[in-house]
C-alpha cells in the first residue's frame, strides 16, 4: 500500500487547531494509507495528540510560530508572518514532504500562498478554487453533484482562463466524482452563444471546439443545482455570489423549519411525518459532506476546507485529499493541458494550409 503523505495546516480555521486534529485522525481511522504531517504549534498539537490512539509512525509535527487569521488582510500577512502555518505548510509542499495539503484557514491566503509558492501546471495561467455541491438525479446513474469553478480564486478572467478551468474541472468530475464523461456548461446570463461579455463568448467558442471538452453550451443561474451540467465553468466573481446564494439558501430553509416548527402542534405533526425527507435534504445541502474546495492548476493539490469546519468536514476533507492523490489527478491535469494546446497547434496549422 502506497503511503499518501497529507499536508494539515493545524492552526487555520475557527475551530483549530481542536476539531482540525479531531478530524485527521477519523480521516486515518478510515484511510490506513495517510500520514498525516501536522504544521502548527508543535506544544499544542502534540498535547491534542497525546489522549489519541494515532500511532507514532502515521503522523509527525512540523512546528510554525505564527498563524494567518481570519481577519488579517492575506498580501500583508504573508510578508509580516514568514512562519504561519500555511506558509510552511506550502513549502513542505514544494519541496516534495507532502503530497497535497488541506486548510481550513483564510481563503485569501491560503489561494495566495498556493500561487506564490506552489508551481503552477503547463499551460495554466491561474489557479481556481473550485466547489461540489448538489445537483438533481436526472439519471439513475448521477452521482447528484456539480462541480464549479472558479468560486474565488480570480474575480474576472480571459476565455483562455476559463477554458483550462472546463479542462481541470473535467479531470476532477471524471477522476474524483468517477463521472465517465462530464457535460461541461458555462454559466452565462442566457443560452444563446453570443451572450455575455466578449471573453465569455468566446470561451463559449473555444470550449464549442475543444474534443477535451464535453461542452453543452451556455447554462443560466437557474440551471447550477438542475443537474444538467456536471462541471459549471465561471469567472471567480460570479461563482462566489452563486455558492454563496446556495449556502443561504440551505440555511434560510434549515431557519424556516425551526420557526415553523415552534408555531402549533399541527406544524410539529407534519415535520414530524416528513423528517425523515428533510434530514436527507439537509445531509445533502451540507457543505461538511463534501470535503472542500480543491484548488486546482497547481503541481500538487491544496484542499480548502471552509472556515467553520469541524472534526467531520476536515475528515471529510483529508480524505478528499487522499482520493485525489491516489486518482492521480494532478498527472491527469497535466496530460489533458498538454492535449488541448497541442489540438490547438494542429488546428492553427490546419487553418494556415
Amino acid at each position: 500500500m502506497n503511503t499518501c503523505r497529507i499536508v494539515i495546516d493545524a492552526m487555520g480555521g475557527d475551530y483549530a487547531p481542536d476539531e482540525i486534529i479531531k478530524g485527521a485522525i477519523s480521516a486515518s481511522e478510515k484511510n490506513p494509507a495517510i500520514f498525516l504531517v501536522f504544521v502548527g504549534n508543535e506544544e499544542k498539537i502534540n498535547t491534542l495528540l497525546a489522549g489519541s490512539k494515532l500511532a507514532d509512525h502515521r503522523y509527525e509535527v512540523v512546528h510554525s510560530s505564527q498563524v494567518i487569521g481570519m481577519d488579517d488582510k492575506p498580501k500583508a500577512a504573508m510578508e509580516e508572518k514568514p512562519d504561519a502555518s500555511i506558509i510552511v505548510a506550502a513549502n513542505l509542499l514544494k519541496s516534495g514532504k507532502g503530497d497535497a495539503l488541506v486548510s481550513a484557514g483564510s481563503t485569501g491566503a491560503t489561494v495566495m500562498v498556493s500561487a506564490k509558492i506552489l508551481p503552477k501546471m503547463a499551460g495554466v495561467e491561474r489557479g481556481v478554487l473550485a466547489s461540489v455541491f448538489p445537483a438533481n438525479k436526472n439519471k439513475a446513474e448521477d452521482p447528484g453533484l456539480s462541480i464549479m469553478l472558479d468560486i474565488g480564486a480570480t474575480l474576472h478572467c480571459t476565455a483562455s482562463q476559463l477554458v483550462s478551468f472546463a479542462i481541470m474541472g473535467n479531470q476532477y468530475a471524471h477522476h474524483v466524482l468517477g463521472m465517465e464523461n462530464p457535460r461541461v456548461g458555462l454559466l452565462n446570463i442566457g443560452e444563446e452563444e453570443t451572450k455575455g461579455y466578449e471573453n465569455l463568448v468566446e470561451a463559449n467558442q473555444l470550449m464549442k471546439d475543444s474534443p477535451q471538452i464535453n461542452f453543452i453550451g451556455n447554462i443560466e443561474g437557474k440551471d447550477i443545482m438542475s443537474g444538467i451540467a456536471d462541471v459549471i465553468v465561471t469567472e471567480g466573481f460570479t461563482g462566489n455570489i452563486a455558492l454563496k446564494s446556495i449556502e443561504g439558501l440551505a440555511e434560510h430553509a434549515v431557519k424556516t423549519g425551526k420557526q415553523v416548527w415552534n408555531k402549533n402542534l399541527l406544524s410539529k405533526l407534519g415535520l414530524t411525518m416528513l423528517s425523515p425527507v428533510l434530514k436527507k435534504l439537509k445531509r445533502r445541502l451540507d457543505y461538511s459532506e463534501y470535503g472542500g474546495a480543491p484548488i486546482l492548476g497547481f503541481s500538487n493539490l491544496v484542499i480548502k476546507a471552509h472556515g467553520r469546519s469541524k472534526a467531520k468536514a476536515i475528515m471529510n476533507a483529508i480524505l478528499l485529499a487522499a482520493q485525489s492523490v491516489e486518482s492521480k489527478l494532478v498527472s491527469a491535469m497535466e496530460v489533458a493541458m498538454k492535449e488541448y494546446y497541442l489540438s490547438m497547434f494542429d488546428k492553427d496549422k490546419k487553418e494556415e494550409n
